[in-house]
């Protein structure tokens, strides 16, 4: 990819651009390539992509000669945090102290200016031997797996595609790391001991879970659950069961300690890739960085 995981000074200016779009064109004119790159300070990813899609709907508009259609969007942070009112539940200390403790890695790149922190950041990235996979799975296959997951939470909250699969997520990518964890399953385990604990994080957007999808609203509205497990259980089967927990409450509390430390930042999580259309169709193929840095 031609554009930055993260917003690089302009060659000329020295200031960091709040978007970065590279076009590149195919051989004989057959296509072209969007490199986009945006401050992700500014939005989440639906956010970005909302915008992105913006874009696309006035660029269609002035090939079609049909107007755009009208849109209005949210930029109030207020609307994730509801009313004094609503239902809360607590957030559990190892979530508290986990975002409210930076670690020294953070520490030392918050006392850099934006500039040279972003520098730092690429220069990392850039050294990095990450991988990424992309998989393509049919509509039907996740609201089967949505359904089985909605069955086990008897008067709970509806259950999202999205939620059943940061759930399955989590899960895999817990029962994948165990196998570097086989000396800690020999040893006797006790709750408090940290080593005996498997931490996984996912980035959700949370807005279809605060009912305010409808509002548009631009900004960060990601919700970054934290899971613990016991190293023994993350072997066990996956089941419908073990991927039914999402609670709105818990979300509203976790945005209440990120207003105590508003320093905090997030990554981005589900987008609309495929209902972008400059006018010509939707694209090919579109996918987001598969390294990604927030």
């Amino acid at each position: 990819m031609t554009t930055s995981v993260t917003a690089l000074p302009d060659q000329e200016t020295g200031q960091i651009k709040m978007l970065h779009v590279h076009i590149v064109r195919f051989r004989e004119s057959s296509g072209v390539a969007l490199f986009i790159s945006a401050v992700h300070g500014v939005a989440d990813g639906t956010g970005f992509y909302s915008f992105v899609n913006r874009w696309a709907d006035e660029m269609r508009a002035l090939l079609t000669g049909v107007p755009a259609p009208e849109i209005s969007v949210c930029f109030d942070r207020a609307v994730l945090i509801g009313d004094p009112t609503d239902e809360r539940a607590e957030v559990d200390d190892l979530l508290r102290v986990s975002i409210t403790t930076p670690l020294p890695a953070a520490i030392a790149m918050g006392s850099l200016s934006p500039i040279e922190r972003n520098k730092a950041i690429h220069a990392g990235t850039q050294n990095a031997n990450h991988q990424g996979c992309l998989y393509r799975i049919g509509y039907d296959k996740l609201a089967c797996l949505r359904d089985g997951v909605q069955k086990c939470t008897v008067d709970g909250p509806r259950v999202s595609i999205n939620d059943a699969l940061s759930a399955l997520i989590v899960k895999t990518v817990s029962q994948a790391q165990s196998a570097n964890m086989a000396e800690f399953l020999n040893s006797p385990s006790k709750p408090s001991d940290m080593a005996h604990l498997h931490l996984t994080i996912i980035a959700c957007d949370c807005r279809r879970r605060l009912g305010i999808s409808d509002m548009n609203y631009i900004g960060n509205a990601q919700y970054l659950p934290m899971t613990t497990n016991p190293i023994e259980r993350t072997i066990q089967a996956t089941t419908f069961e073990t991927l039914a927990e999402v609670a709105a409450p818990q979300i509203r509390a976790y945005f209440d300690v990120l207003n105590q430390n508003p320093t905090l930042f997030m990554g981005p999580s589900r987008f609309g890739l495929y209902d972008i259309d400059f006018g010509y169709g939707a694209a090919d193929f579109v996918t987001s960085r598969p390294t990604r840095f927030a």
